[in-house]
């Protein structure tokens, strides 16, 4: 066994290495999964460690991961077959490794064997000096990197030795296996004067400080023997012991002891200022009382009164061995021990006894006796009342010894706790009827007494005890301590007490010498300790959480005789505390983070507990790297521990994840805890741990990071960024061609309603246009008749002048001058007519004439009356007809006119009249 500096344990076992922080064991197999038989640990904090044909360390990686590192490499090719390691022994930076055949010397870099002249049976270190026994050679030291033989070392030849222990400044005890233990002094060897029974075959040793060793033993357990006084204590299977094969032992950094046993470990509290004893043969006998008087210690059970002799009061060890029955007293309940005027007085369950040595001698019968009250306080005390089952009884103290009286008369009931107060009236307390005040008569014959309840103000009549405390009579209930007021005759809380207990239920309270006042409630045991250098605070109220459940229920007592003795019954006995020590020895308490995993599908530990080649605490583990873990890893399982073992049922726990917890948790006593869908993010786990004194630890801290998943990294940030400003682009370039479309469709609509407009415009100046036709149509129709009217001149004036003809044809016959006359007057008339054609055929026609004529300025008026005939599609009779001509002659002049435009004969005059 071993431990490092941060108090990590550490055993040697069949499957590897087995490590102990308090609360997690973790095994650590070797490669070749095989025994070690041996282990020590360096200053450096390395694990050596010696198996079948291997040797190593054990020593962190980065991850704070206990990983093995082979040595054999480092040992030389002819010595690499070596079978077992069976001890390690550490001087400095050298570590040596004993097999049967050779030694190795491991000094970091190389190794150097030592072979054996016979057979290596032992190594070890002694103050510094390294050891090492051979069979033939006998004792040997390693002096100037040699192995020496120790003066008169041969002593020792073919003696298998246990352990070599430095005690003192210059003397060594070598414990053999069979032979006894030796002393090795000023270079001489001698047989010690503490040997071991010759049945005892032991293992190991292990110096427990500097008059104690520690014996493993096959079949005996562990013995402590005193080397001084030659006084030896067993542990051993009836002790608590799994078996009495014990293959080692080692003493803690606290000096407690653990013991490695053929199937299991154990482990002694040996330095606890608690200590439990088992009293008489009898296993499980509960301790209802108990007192030490005339150097003997007395403990009343369930069984009878036992005894052991005590030698020194300041410093009481027994054992059950020690203990035995007092005589008169076997197989009687016996309840309570008093000292009364030198004496001590026992009831039991047959009456009251005076006890002397190892005898008991009757004082009264009839009824089993439960206390003993003096009615004086001023020794010696004449008159002591004794409550029974079925009343008061009265003793009288006369010539140096106790009579009965015998029953004193009155209302019988079970008396258990009583107190006197400076009136004189007895109070006693009933589980379940309330409180009585007794009275006795003026010759203590008889008594009477008065029953207060609830009405009178005690919070119930059920739980009430009676003690008296500091010269006061104490009222102990169900809701606090209560005291009662003579003048109004009703219980009030305590008024110096309550400020202590508040309404807490207490079942037990009793006074030491020095003034404290030990108790039990419903919170637990404890003492509350005034001080005499602070008498305007608060007194100290001190918990001892150790003894929870183990105390007597309803039979509660505690007995302190002084600060380092203190007796508790217990079911199983008696628990010595030693309370100058319990309050005096104060072990700092660290907190160590042990183990964390990464949990899941597979789980995988990313922090084995060890920084810089130690196991990690507060201290230390600030500057490690920080690890970064992707986004999947985003459950955690969380191991720690305090690696403080006299106390470690009463260490309680506070954690916080920053980053996640707003605040730190409530205490608890839980070592483990989960954490799963931790999103990315830095987190830091912290924990501490708080002591039964509420002492805290320094916070141990772990810091890691949860990487953000690729959808939340920096370039996925980027990308998303680069694809919102695409969208954006995209959606605006959308809008852009939606608002294009819109446009276009909108420039549509306004050249459809254009369109439409042109249309209703084109329609409107239709509308126009026909009406406008249709005027043209009038003025047409108009001018056509104006024309028709000219043509009917025209022809008027044909027929004018065929008349003028006619008239001048008959003019030579009648001569009819004025006739003549008149015609030419019409025929002028005519001309005029033309004229007035002419205008309206032009308006009709473009300006038809009015062109001709400019084009052809050779054509005559004649022969533009022909071509607006013929514009007019006149036939040619009809044209002779206006023109007063005869066909021919038409034909005539529409051949002149033809000749004169320069018309071929093959072109109409209709088409050409129609181009101009």
């Amino acid at each position: 066994m071993g431990q490092d500096k941060q108090g990590v344990m550490y055993f040697a076992n069949n499957e590897g290495l087995l490590s102990f922080d308090g609360s997690h064991w973790k095994l650590y197999p070797l490669p070749n999964s095989t025994v070690i038989w041996s282990l020590a640990v360096s200053d450096d904090g390395k694990i050596y460690v010696g198996g079948q044909d291997e040797i190593g360390y054990f020593s962190p990686d980065a991850n704070g991961i206990l990983t093995y590192t082979s040595l054999k490499d480092n040992i030389p090719e002819q010595h690499k077959k070596f079978a077992d390691i069976w001890h390690i022994a550490i001087m400095g930076g050298r570590i040596f490794f004993q097999a049967d055949s050779r030694i190795f010397e491991y000094n970091g870099k190389s190794i150097r064997v030592y072979p054996s002249n016979s057979q290596w049976l032992f190594i070890g270190r002694a103050g510094e000096h390294i050891y090492a026994s051979d069979r033939m050679e006998g004792l040997l030291h390693f002096d100037k990197n040699q192995w020496a033989p120790v003066t008169e070392g041969k002593k020792l030849a073919g003696i298998y030795i246990a352990g070599i222990i430095p005690m003192g400044k210059d003397s060594i005890f070598i414990v053999s296996r069979t032979n006894g233990i030796f002393l090795l002094h000023n270079g001489s060897i001698s047989t010690a004067s503490c040997n071991p029974p010759h049945h005892l075959y032991i293992n190991a040793a292990a110096k427990i400080n500097d008059t104690e060793l520690m014996l493993a033993t096959s079949s005996g357990g562990c013995q402590v023997v005193n080397i001084r006084s030659n006084v030896w204590q067993s542990y051993s299977n009836d002790q608590g012991l799994q078996n009495n094969n014990a293959l080692s032992v080692f003493k803690d950094a606290s000096n407690n002891l653990w013991t490695g046993l053929n199937s299991g470990i154990s482990y002694i509290n040996y330095n606890s200022a608690i200590r439990y004893l088992q009293v008489g043969k009898a296993n499980n006998l509960p301790g209802y009382s108990t007192s030490i008087f005339n150097n003997r210690l007395y403990v009343a059970t369930s069984n009878g009164l036992y005894s052991a002799p005590v030698t020194n009061n300041n410093d009481i060890h027994v054992t059950r061995d020690d203990f035995s029955l007092v005589k008169n007293t076997e197989n009687r309940e016996a309840w309570n021990l008093a000292e009364m005027n030198g004496h001590l007085l026992l009831g039991n369950d047959n009456g009251s006894y005076d006890i002397t040595g190892t005898e008991a001698r009757q004082l009264s019968g009839d009824a089993g006796s439960w206390y003993f009250l003096p009615l004086s306080s001023v020794y010696p005390v004449q008159d002591i009342i004794v409550g029974t089952y079925y009343g008061l009884k009265r003793l009288r103290y006369e010539g140096n010894s106790f009579h009965d009286e015998g029953k004193i008369e009155g209302t019988p009931d079970s008396y258990r706790f009583m107190a006197l107060d400076t009136n004189g009236d007895i109070w006693a307390s009933h589980p379940y009827r309330g409180v009585y005040r007794v009275s006795l008569s003026q010759d203590r014959k008889k008594y009477s007494f008065h029953l207060y309840t609830a009405s009178d103000g005690l919070p119930s009549t059920l739980n009430n005890f009676v003690f008296k405390i500091k010269n006061q009579i104490i009222f102990a209930t169900a809701g606090g301590l209560y005291e009662f007021n003579p003048s109004s005759q009703k219980f009030s809380p305590s008024r110096f007490l309550s400020a202590v207990f508040g309404n807490m239920k207490v079942r037990y309270l009793t006074e030491d010498k020095e003034g404290n006042i030990w108790f039990c409630n419903e919170k637990g045991t404890g003492v509350v300790h005034f001080s005499a250098a602070d008498t305007a605070g608060m007194p100290k109220v001190t918990y001892f959480p150790e003894l929870a459940g183990q105390l007597l229920p309803k039979f509660e007592n505690i007995y302190p005789y002084n600060r380092e003795n203190v007796f508790i019954g217990s079911e199983k006995g008696l628990i010595h505390l030693d309370y100058q020590r319990y309050t005096s020895t104060q072990q700092r308490i660290t907190v160590r983070l042990g183990i964390v995993k990464i949990t899941g599908k597979t789980d995988s530990t990313i922090y084995g507990g060890y920084q810089g080649g130690y196991p990690a605490t507060a201290a230390e583990g600030s500057n490690r790297e920080i690890p970064e873990l992707s986004s999947a890893s985003n459950a955690f399982h969380f191991e720690y521990s305090s690696p403080v073992y006299d106390f470690q049922q009463n260490i309680t726990y506070s954690y916080q994840l920053e980053g996640y917890d707003n605040d730190w948790s409530s205490w608890d006593s839980k070592t483990e805890k989960d954490y799963t869908n931790l999103s990315n993010g830095r987190y830091t786990f912290k924990v501490k741990a708080r002591d039964y004194q509420h002492n805290e630890s320094p916070v141990m801290s772990y810091t890691f990071i949860i990487k953000a998943p690729w959808y939340k990294t920096t370039w996925a940030i980027l990308g998303y960024i680069a694809v919102l400003a695409g969208l954006v682009f995209m959606i605006r370039r959308y809008l852009k061609y939606k608002l294009l479309l819109q446009q276009q469709k909108f420039e549509e609509e306004q050249k459809k309603l254009k369109y439409i407009h042109h249309l209703e415009l084109e329609k409107n100046e239709k509308e126009i246009i026909k009406l406008q036709n249709e005027k043209l149509e009038q003025e047409v129709l108009l001018k056509k008749k104006e024309l028709a009217n000219t043509s009917m001149h025209l022809m008027e004036k044909s027929d004018t002048l065929t008349k003028i003809k006619e008239r001048v044809s008959r003019l030579s016959e009648t001569n009819d001058i004025k006739s003549i006359t008149d015609l030419i007057k019409d025929a002028e008339k005519i001309n005029a007519n033309w004229e007035v054609f002419a205008a309206h055929f032009d308006e009709l026609n473009d300006d038809f004439l009015n062109k001709l004529k400019k084009q052809y300025p050779q054509l005559t008026t004649s022969d533009l009356k022909v071509c607006a005939y013929i514009k007019l599609n006149l036939t040619t009779k009809e044209i002779s007809q206006l023109l007063n001509i005869t066909v021919r002659g038409v034909e005539v002049s529409r051949y002149r006119i033809r000749k004169k435009i320069g018309l071929p004969t093959e072109q109409s005059f209709s088409t050409f009249f129609n181009q101009i």
